[in-house]
């Protein structure tokens, strides 16, 4: 086992804040490997990593495949023992990587979620999902003050903007279920997590800030 986690960040017209996503990963302190899909953008994102980040492994899609099946092509091309997923509208803060990597080198059946905040990291995003028995899904702890759910504890979803698992079991769950375009896909994974015998642990001491959109007409389309 190589101890190493492979970074898959999907992209799609995400030049405005990819940079400050990008940076914030290569200053964490665990080993690593980013793998870039990028869903056929129309901007600059693939010219940003190719200039600036040659470290990256870019992957470019002729079309839109959308968020799941994108991160199901990175994991084709991950070299690690674990599989990280992030969203490229986020920054990650200091020990976020290594916090959220820690369970899971016990090899148990875990899927890690970290404590997700606003961008301006004032209040809470989201601290994984609260996956109701109507098969919807919601943002657990939204607005709260980003100094609460600050306990770690085993909740019933995990949030696709982050989370970490062990390569082998992401692909024995299937991945994600490529029929979800985008949105609902993680809530999907974590019903299959949970029926399969495992473990959502929420980590509060890894952080990721994020550009959360609260109110836009495709994402309610997409819900």
């Amino acid at each position: 086992m190589n101890g190493l986690a492979s970074i898959i960040i999907v992209l799609y017209n995400s030049s405005y804040y990819l940079e400050a996503c990008i940076d914030s990963i290569m200053a964490q302190n665990y080993p690593h490997e980013i793998i870039a899909i990028d869903n056929n953008s129309t901007d600059d994102s693939c010219r940003i990593l190719r200039e600036k980040y040659p470290n990256v492994r870019l992957i470019e899609s002729r079309e839109n495949v959308g968020y799941g099946a994108g991160n199901n092509e990175g994991v084709k091309h991950a070299n690690g023992e674990y599989i990280v997923v992030l969203n490229p509208d986020t920054i990650v803060e200091g020990r976020w990587l290594q916090e959220l990597i820690k369970p899971l080198k016990s090899g148990d059946k875990i899927i890690t979620t970290p404590k997700i905040l606003t961008y301006n990291g004032e209040v809470i995003n989201t601290c994984g999902a609260i996956n109701h028995f109507s098969g919807l899904s919601f943002t657990r702890g939204l607005g709260d003050t980003s100094s609460t759910q600050s306990c770690q504890e085993h909740i019933s979803g995990f949030s696709g903007c982050s989370f970490a698992i062990r390569r082998e079991h992401y692909i024995s769950l299937g991945g994600f279920d490529k029929s979800f375009f985008m949105y609902n896909e993680d809530a999907d994974f974590s019903w299959r997590a949970n029926l399969n015998g495992f473990k959502i642990l929420y980590i509060p001491s890894s952080v990721v800030r994020r550009l959360y959109i609260k109110n836009d007409a495709q994402k309610f389309y997409h819900l």
